[in-house]
C-alpha cells in the first residue's frame, strides 16, 4: 500500500460523518488555494511573445523594437552611465528613489510600450566602421507619471569577446540619445490606487550590423 493510498483512506475516515457545516468551509478553503496557485502561475509565467521584442539597431535602421529585460546578472547591474557623466549632456537630474518598479506589483501586470523615431545615425559611426558584431545594452529607464522618459541608466553592455570595449562610451551616448530624445511611451500610466506613478523600467537594446 503506497503513501498516497494511506492518506486517502485517512481523509475518507475523518470526513465520513461530515455534513454541510464541515464541507462548506472546506470547499471554500480549497477554492482559495486553487485561486492562489492559479495567480502564482500567472505571475511566474513568461510574458507573451507579442508583448515585446528586442530593440534592434543597424546602420540602415530597418527596424527598432523593444523588449523587457529578462535576465541581467546582478554583478553586471552597476550603473555604467557614471563613466560618462562628465561628457554626457543628455542626463537629466531625477530622484530614482521616487520611482516604483511595476514588476513587484502582483495585483496587476503592467507593460511599458515604447515607440522610437529611428534614424541612420543611431548606430555609433566608429563602431559601425569597425564592423562589430552584435552588441547588447541593458538599460533601466526612469519614466515619470506623465509618460516621459526622464533618465537612463546603463546596466551592462555585452558583445562577443567584449569587442565593444573600445567603443563603450559611444554606445552609451547612442543609447541615451535614442531613449531620451527619440522614444515615446505609448502605454497608459502605471496607477496605484488610481494615481499615476513614476516608474523604473528595464529594457535591452541590441545593435547589429547587416552583412
Amino acid at each position: 500500500m503506497n503513501f498516497a493510498h494511506v492518506w486517502i483512506q485517512r481523509i475518507a475516515w475523518r470526513t465520513r460523518n461530515w455534513d454541510i457545516r464541515e464541507w462548506a468551509p472546506f470547499g471554500f478553503g480549497v477554492q482559495v488555494v486553487l485561486i492562489l496557485i492559479y495567480q502564482l502561475g500567472l505571475w511566474l509565467w513568461p510574458s507573451a511573445a507579442d508583448d515585446s521584442a528586442p530593440i534592434q539597431v543597424n546602420p540602415e535602421m530597418t527596424f527598432v523594437e523593444f523588449t523587457e529585460v529578462k535576465d541581467v546578472r546582478a554583478a553586471e547591474s552597476q550603473d555604467l552611465s557614471d563613466k560618462i557623466q562628465e561628457v554626457d549632456q543628455l542626463k537629466q537630474e531625477v530622484n530614482w528613489e521616487n520611482a516604483v518598479d511595476p514588476a513587484f506589483d502582483f495585483s496587476q501586470r503592467y507593460v511599458a510600450l515604447l515607440s522610437v523615431r529611428k534614424g541612420p545615425d543611431d548606430y555609433p559611426r566608429a563602431a559601425r566602421n569597425a564592423s562589430l558584431g552584435r552588441v547588447t545594452v541593458a538599460v533601466r529607464l526612469y519614466i515619470d507619471a506623465r509618460g516621459k522618459i526622464r533618465d537612463v541608466r546603463i546596466r551592462n553592455i555585452r558583445s562577443d569577446g567584449d569587442a565593444h570595449k573600445p567603443f563603450e562610451r559611444e554606445f552609451m551616448a547612442a543609447v541615451r540619445n535614442l531613449l531620451l530624445n527619440k522614444t515615446e511611451v505609448r502605454s497608459r500610466p502605471y496607477l496605484v490606487n488610481g494615481v499615476a506613478q513614476d516608474i523604473v523600467w528595464d529594457e535591452t537594446i541590441t545593435f547589429t550590423l547587416d552583412q
